[in-house]
């Protein structure tokens, strides 16, 4: 059996092959179309390559289970508003799709088939995740389950009202720009910049680490996961995984009362991560899990 997994993503779609075990048999990708009819003729001649047996999206923005229509906004406005189970009802597959920081936490299952309770979290410009409860995503009444990036935090001098804001690695990086009163900042250039021995980097990063870590106990302690996955692009930077480690074991050490530290590692798939979370999404969609 082979399932058409496909990633939506704001500058790029990626379209794989992949056997309900994960295996990637073929994949192409190609940059984002300007328009949903190249979008859905790209899709088309992908789908026409094989007999697939469903197929698996990961995009952008809330999905609406039962309608197929994703919500919100994202990077593609034109894939909101529309039913995707009508859209694609043609190739007479089974279709499923979730959101992408969901997928991410969903492909840590595929990893660690072991896992029961997992919190991922997804950082970037801002900071997604995802809530895994015995062995299932769990979305929550209103699609809110996982989106940690909203839990509120205490900066008013900041002006910075939630954890997404604050911990995320683009607010370490405008930190950056607005100490230094430079703008050819990235996320890649303040860690280099700090193994060189450049102190404003140095504290932007140990200011984003204290700033993950509150988050991360906070968590810990709201739902006691047997792991908290970090993904996004930094978190295949070691030197990123231990800081924030380190982070979380100087809070368990300064307050008595954190007894448990949580197992923190990076996401295992990375920039595959969307594809192999929307398989596993999609196998549980149709009970083949």
């Amino acid at each position: 059996m082979t399932i058409a997994t496909i990633d939506i993503g704001g500058t790029g779609i990626k379209f794989a092959s992949l056997t309900p075990d994960g295996k990637i048999l073929d994949k192409t990708s190609t940059p984002t179309p300007e328009n949903l009819e190249d979008l859905l003729t790209w899709l088309g001649k992908c789908l026409a390559e094989k007999d697939y047996k469903g197929i698996a999206m990961s995009v952008p923005g809330a999905v609406n289970q039962e309608t197929g229509v994703i919500e919100g906004i994202s990077a593609v406005p034109y894939i909101h508003g529309f039913s995707w189970y009508e859209a694609l009802a043609h190739h007479q597959l089974p279709i499923h799709l979730e959101n992408d920081a969901n997928c991410v936490g969903l492909s840590e299952l595929l990893a660690h088939p072991e896992i029961e309770n997992a919190a991922c979290i997804v950082i970037g410009t801002g900071i997604g995740g995802a809530m895994i409860i015995n062995g299932k995503l769990h979305r929550g009444r209103h699609g809110l389950g996982g989106e940690f990036g909203y839990m509120t935090t205490i900066a008013p001098a900041e002006k910075l009202n939630n954890w997404s804001q604050l911990a995320s690695t683009g607010n370490m990086v405008r930190y950056v720009i607005e100490k230094s009163g430079q703008t050819d900042w990235d996320g890649r250039k303040v860690y280099q910049e700090a193994a060189a021995g450049n102190a404003l980097c140095q504290e932007a990063i140990e200011r984003m680490n204290r700033n993950l870590a509150q988050g991360l106990l906070n968590i810990q302690y709201l739902i006691d996961p047997d792991v908290i996955s970090l993904g996004g692009s930094i978190s295949q930077n070691p030197d990123f995984i231990q800081g924030v480690k380190k982070a979380v074991d100087n809070f368990v050490e300064t307050y008595e009362e954190y007894t448990v530290a949580p197992v923190i590692q990076a996401c295992t798939y990375h920039a595959d991560a969307n594809l192999y979370g929307a398989l596993v999404n999609w196998l549980q969609e149709e009970n083949q899990w």
